[in-house]
């Protein structure tokens, strides 16, 4: 045992004679410039010098694992590193100070010095041996260089500390990934409102609470993917999460991982390994022990969404997974193109994939449609409201006149829920008369496609409105209608736009509508979270103020609503329309999924498409492509839907 602490002792003095020379052992062990002139050194001393840097350490490290300490810390930042520069120069102007020497020569070269202290580096040489000598000055020379270091520290770890807390944090989760096992994995793409909200629910989720949760951090997501090294530029580019966004990451205990661009730069079509280009192996290791994964792409870029969708598609670590299928949401709109990347996978049964199936679907994920499709659950929210009814027998008399103010995507869903749901039978079983005026600066852009796009409605059923809100054609059109109006959706994309013109029409209508009219609904959407407060508190101090009246504020669109996991995962929507289906078919098979399975999906090996296909060409001689016997399911299917969703409305036609 002795002869080991012996080498122990020779190593320590051969290490510390060759990395830090004289100077360093008279500071520690008296005037003695080197080991080899210290008869008997006292170990006992050593040890308590190493002790106190442990403790030291482990201070350390205690203090910078607590992120309230960090954050205060990084608060009193700038003084502090002042403090500390003003003490530096005072220790260094001790140190340069010489009879011989102009006084401002040495002032100059303390601060210089000085600043040298914050990049780990000193002017130690330049001091007098006798200083170097001195216990008191070395120590007050140590304290305020390990204060400064401190600080340089605490910049670096306030802009890169949760970047290397979340690398260590997936890294211990890929050592003991074995534990993720067979489990169901999220990943996200990006880290931004949608995506927060997303994981929070998933994460606050009983059916979801324990599936691992990964965010990819990305800093640039480019067409053109260029491989290339990282330099400091690179380093500042890094910090691309805020520090609300960090919190809430921290509470829904997700592992955030960092890539400089994401899957849209990968040319699409060929087989590859985007996790290990893009420098993933950390989830890469993990992906491949799970059994099944949700990827969300839920940016406001819907072009980047889509590519790197489609591009993961192809890659060669999700298509190694024979287990569950893997789902890709994407946040796109549900235009004709898009239609076709999810056509048909949203509606099938993803509990298993078939051998032969591609192995990854992609969902998308229209906010438009979704934030329009939650107010036909919402019974206040129905047109049925703003009109006179007949519960008697369960008519309507009365005609329905709607304006919808910006008729981009969530105004163009309105105007076909409004076309929907407004549609009422009068006592003489004809349809009441329909109107809706569609209000846009950008209508001479879109009202060609729009009339294509849906050849069945009449220009006197929607009528455009080339106008600003803040013209006077506008207003004047409102003053010409407000006795006739039922229903008013604001629409702009823009919440304070949008609320200002809610607050406006509803005391013009206040002032200028008959009071023995129907409701006049003023639906509202709110685009961004940090508004919802806002216009929640303006809508019911308004709604609130002239209780008994026949105008409302009604704000819709809340991105908590849409970006949940009954929304998105569960998809509620489409259960509804399973269990009116299993109705409407007497309940022939054992369950609603089993019908669903057998008329929409596929029937004894042979997908339903297939057989609509045979269908028509064995019993009418027609010959289907695919993409037309997809576009007649989606059809079927989008009608149990609205079937399922106009239950609400029939119910209050019929009193209850």
């Amino acid at each position: 045992m002795s002869s080991f602490f012996e080498f122990i002792k020779e190593f320590f003095v051969d290490f510390w004679e060759e990395n830090f020379g004289g100077f360093a052992s008279s500071a520690l062990w008296g005037n003695h410039q080197t080991f080899e002139e210290v008869d008997s050194i006292n170990w006992c001393a050593v040890s308590h010098w190493l002790l106190l840097a442990l403790l030291l350490f482990a201070l350390f490290l205690l203090l910078f694992s607590r992120q309230k300490i960090i954050d205060k810390l990084s608060k009193q930042i700038s003084w502090l590193s002042a403090l500390v520069w003003i003490l530096g120069v005072a220790i260094y102007v001790i140190g340069f100070y010489d009879n011989g020497v102009n006084g401002f020569s040495v002032v100059l070269r303390a601060i210089i010095a000085s600043f040298k202290m914050f990049v780990v580096s000193n002017e130690l040489s330049r001091v007098p041996t006798v200083l170097q000598q001195d216990a008191t000055y070395m120590a007050l020379f140590s304290l305020i260089h390990f204060l400064a270091a401190l600080i340089t520290f605490l910049f670096i770890f306030r802009m890169l500390g949760y970047k290397i807390k979340s690398s260590v944090k997936i890294f211990i989760h890929r050592l003991f990934c074995y534990r993720a096992k067979d489990r169901v994995m999220h990943l996200f793409w990006g880290v931004n409102e949608a995506s927060c909200l997303m994981a929070e629910s998933i994460y606050n989720d009983k059916k979801y609470k324990n599936e691992p949760i990964i965010f990819v951090d990305i800093d640039e997501d480019n067409e053109e993917y260029v491989q290339r090294k990282t330099n400091l530029d690179d380093l500042s580019n890094t910090i691309t999460i805020s520090k609300s966004e960090m919190a809430r990451l921290d509470n829904v205990n997700a592992m955030v991982d960092h890539c400089y661009n994401g899957p849209a730069a990968f040319n699409k079509g060929e087989k590859v390994d985007i996790f290990g280009i893009l420098g993933l192996r950390n989830i890469k290791a993990i992906i491949k022990r799970s059994s099944k994964l949700h990827i969300y792409f839920l940016s406001d870029d819907e072009s980047k969404n889509v590519a790197g969708a489609l591009n993961l598609q192809n890659d060669i670590t999700l298509s190694s997974l024979h287990k569950n299928k893997n789902i890709i949401y994407v946040h796109a709109r549900r235009s004709a193109n898009n239609e076709v990347l999810d056509h048909y996978a949203q509606y099938q049964d993803n509990s298993k994939a078939n051998e032969e199936a591609d192995k990854t679907d992609i969902k998308i994920i229209d906010s438009a449609y979704l934030s329009i499709a939650a107010l036909k659950l919402d019974d206040r929210a129905l047109p049925v409201n703003c009109v006179d009814v007949n519960k008697k027998i369960g008519v309507v008399d009365s005609p329905f006149t709607s304006m919808i103010v910006g008729f981009g995507g969530t105004g163009q869903e309105a105007f076909r829920f409004l076309y929907e749901f407004a549609a009422f039978v009068n006592s003489n079983g004809d349809k009441t008369p329909f109107k809706c005026y569609a209000v846009d600066a950008k209508v001479n852009q879109i009202e060609g496609f729009i009339r294509k796009k849906m050849p069945a409605i009449t220009h006197e059923e929607l009528s455009f409105v080339n106008a600003s809100v803040d013209s006077a054609e506008f207003w004047d059109r409102v003053e010409s209608l407000i006795n006739e109006l039922n229903y008013v959706f604001i629409t702009l994309n823009n919440d304070a736009l949008g609320l200002s013109l809610a607050v406006n029409l509803f005391k013009y209508a206040l002032m200028h509508r008959d009071k023995n009219l129907p409701m006049l609904k003023i639906m509202v959407r709110c685009y961004e979270t940090s508004n919802e407060k806002r216009m929640d508190e303006v809508s019911n101090e308004l709604n609130n103020s002239v209780s008994g009246r026949n105008v409302e504020i009604a704000i819709f669109g809340k991105k908590k609503g849409i970006y949940c996991c009954n929304t998105i995962i569960s998809d509620a929507i489409l259960q509804e329309a399973k269990e009116f289906h299993w109705v409407y078919k007497k309940k022939a098979e054992a369950t609603a999924d089993a019908q669903w399975k057998k008329d929409f999906i596929e029937n004894n090996g042979v997908s339903a498409i297939d057989s609509l296909i045979k269908k028509k060409r064995d019993e009418e001689g027609i010959i289907m492509s695919r993409y037309h016997a997809i576009y007649d399911i989606n059809r079927r299917i989008a009608q149990n839907i609205s079937n399922a969703r106009h239950r609400h409305t029939k119910m209050i036609l019929m009193g209850f």
